[in-house]
């Protein structure tokens, strides 16, 4: 199930940060953990052993092949992809200011008692870790109507890895809807994530480990009738997005699921929508890339954890475009709500002296680094559109506390996945848990 990995961890599948935990995966989830743990001095000795043993019983088996393109073709595909790019974001806007505009008639006309608050909720990568994210909005459903901070109806939703699980339920934002995500992340399966056998190191696979159980879960609960809910949600003109990276041409891809939802309802087929998510969660080279119009595609987090608008020039941003089309009017107020699924400040510790081991928290370390630049960047936006514009904008950020610890090691495992869902809940029942600041 897709649906409750993004998780992404690059080494043993799946990585605490969104795209961070891509080796601490592979420490604890295969025999690397155990090669290391048992023998750091001969660690290489037995992998070139068992690669040996491999070609000796089995050969090489033929692996997966990729027509070849030249370097113009590729080329003139990225510059496709950006105009593609373009055109959805500027189609997002345009749905946004349409709506936002005819809120405001409304409220212009007496049909409704407050001015329009544009809300978004950006919800980050993080693996298994995404348990916190799934808990937190659960809890956050509890604080009554009358704060201030309690769960709005989002006017848009975006996801990144396991976000991308998450943002589906977040959008439909009934309890239902939030109960359902919050047992899948409750409820592991062993087949969630699966070796590839023994020899699942070889070259020609095209991952690590194979995702079955998540494939079910995203066929299951991911289906047509999810679907139209999607699509009557986003009727009015509410944005659910998602990204991916393109490794063909190397750069971010962010998929409109509104009109992806609508292209499946039409056709009756889902796959499509399913490969887009599947892949917005496919930790590079742990969990299986997937082929979308004819291009390879993996985690979102490779190229961005969390989607914000950062690419959009100012000038384009919906704040600029607002008073553009309508001068006379107010900015309406926007308000933007981040859930990390991991810690900005990780619990320090000694890192042991083998390559494995300083991979992992390098890459961990990275993840983290990178999210809170963007999250920085994003304050920064925010900054900008209250100079330049005169806009009322409200950030607001929650993480897990850096002093959390899992109360097992390990990945998908059940109960470290409910001590974060019950640490979610908790938190997003309090207000109190949004911070205002950007991250140190």
């Amino acid at each position: 199930m897709t649906l409750t990995v993004k998780m992404c961890e690059l080494q043993t599948c799946l990585n605490r940060s969104r795209s961070t935990r891509i080796s601490s995966a592979f420490a604890r989830v295969k025999n690397l953990a155990r090669v290391r743990a048992a023998a750091n001095a001969t660690l290489s000795w037995m992998a070139a052993s068992v690669f040996a043993a491999a070609l000796v019983l089995t050969g090489c088996g033929p692996a997966m092949t990729r027509a070849p393109r030249v370097r113009a073709d590729l080329e003139k595909l990225r510059d496709t992809e950006d105009e593609q790019t373009g055109a959805t974001n500027r189609k997002i806007l345009s749905r946004l200011l349409e709506r936002t505009k005819a809120e405001y008639d409304r409220y212009a006309g007496g049909q409704r008692k407050t001015p329009p608050v544009i809300d978004i909720l950006i919800v980050s990568g993080g693996g298994d870790w995404g348990a916190f994210g799934a808990g937190f909005l659960k809890g956050w459903l509890k604080v009554p109507s009358t704060n201030p901070l309690a769960m709005p109806e989002f006017d848009a939703v975006t996801g990144v890895s396991t976000g991308t699980l998450i943002a589906p339920f977040a959008f439909l934002g009934d309890e239902k809807s939030i109960d359902e995500i919050v047992n899948l992340y409750r409820n592991p399966g062993e087949d969630w994530v699966k070796q590839r056998g023994f020899l699942y190191f070889l070259p020609d696979n095209i991952s690590f480990a194979e995702v079955p159980g998540l494939e079910r879960e995203m066929r299951e609960h991911i289906n047509l009738d999810k679907l139209r809910q999607i699509l009557k949600a986003g009727a009015d003109g509410r944005l659910l997005a998602v990204n991916t990276t393109n490794l063909d041409v190397g750069q971010s891809r962010v998929f409109d699921l509104v009109a992806e939802a609508q292209r499946a309802v039409d056709s009756g087929d889902v796959d499509r929508i399913h490969k887009i998510m599947l892949a917005s969660a496919g930790i590079p080279g742990a969990f299986p890339f997937r082929i979308i119009d004819d291009q390879l595609y993996v985690d979102g987090g490779v190229t961005g954890n969390i989607i914000y608008g950062g690419r959009i020039a100012e000038e384009d941003s919906l704040p600029a475009q607002w008073q553009k089309a309508y001068p006379t009017l107010k900015i309406p107020k926007f308000r933007y709500w981040v859930i990390f699924n991991n810690q900005f400040l990780p619990v320090p510790e000694v890192v042991a002296p083998n390559w494995p081991a300083v991979i992992t928290r390098s890459l961990e370390t990275s993840t983290r680094a990178a999210t809170a630049t963007a999250v920085r960047h994003l304050f920064a936006m925010a900054e900008i559109s209250r100079i330049k514009r005169k806009a009322d904008v409200e950030v607001r950020i929650v993480s897990i506390p850096g002093d959390w610890f899992p109360p097992v090691p390990g990945t998908f495992i059940k109960e470290t996945m409910n001590n974060l869902t019950d640490l979610g809940e908790k938190m997003g029942a309090d207000p109190s848990s949004w911070s205002t600041e950007p991250p140190q």
